[in-house]
């Protein structure tokens, strides 16, 4: 249970973030390895989607999604997951085999976490990309050797003003032409 507490730990510091800046936070919280939902109040840039996942009735394949829509000015999205990898032989929640992916309204693959690494006995990994306003599905699968805990965070973020677009790319130029 320590463990979990500083897992939550990290998404109320999140969530606090969030609030400071007057972003919105939504929140869905599975008690079940299989589970869907959909939220029907779009995102905008700033808020966050919190996903919390525990899970004590035992055993399974994971198999969870979130359908989100993202409004009129969030161009993409930046995020992590954190999910317990206990040893064999602990009694502690162990989740094996996670993989999150970010499908749009034609299923098709938008993003899929890269894994990081672990620490402290939880497995790491992030998310981000280009995300459009639109309706997109968020899914999680994996395998439940024990109990499980799961936690995905996801930041809204602009699209890139033009003007900053044009400097990166003069910057992008006079580098390679320096290199030349």
């Amino acid at each position: 249970m320590i463990a979990r507490t500083k897992s939550l730990a990290g998404a109320v510091a999140i969530i606090a973030t969030a609030s400071m800046a007057g972003a919105a936070t939504q929140s869905v919280t599975f008690n079940t390895l299989n589970g869907s939902t959909s939220l029907a109040t779009p995102f905008n840039v700033g808020d966050v989607l919190i996903v919390d996942t525990l899970v004590t009735s035992g055993p399974g394949p994971l198999s969870q999604s979130v359908t989100f829509i993202t409004a009129g000015a969030v161009g993409s999205f930046s995020g992590e997951a954190v999910w317990e990898i206990s040893t064999a032989t602990s009694t502690l929640p162990r989740l094996t085999g996670v993989n999150i992916d970010i499908f749009d309204a034609s299923n098709a693959l938008v993003n899929s976490d890269t894994f990081i690494g672990t620490l402290g006995g939880f497995a790491h990994s992030t998310l981000g990309s280009a995300l459009p306003p639109g309706t997109y599905h968020m899914v999680a699968t994996g395998t439940a050797v024990r109990d499980a805990v799961l936690d995905i965070s996801l930041t809204f973020a602009p699209v890139p003003e033009p003007t900053s677009l044009l400097a990166l790319s003069s910057f992008a130029f006079l580098a390679k032409r320096r290199r030349a």
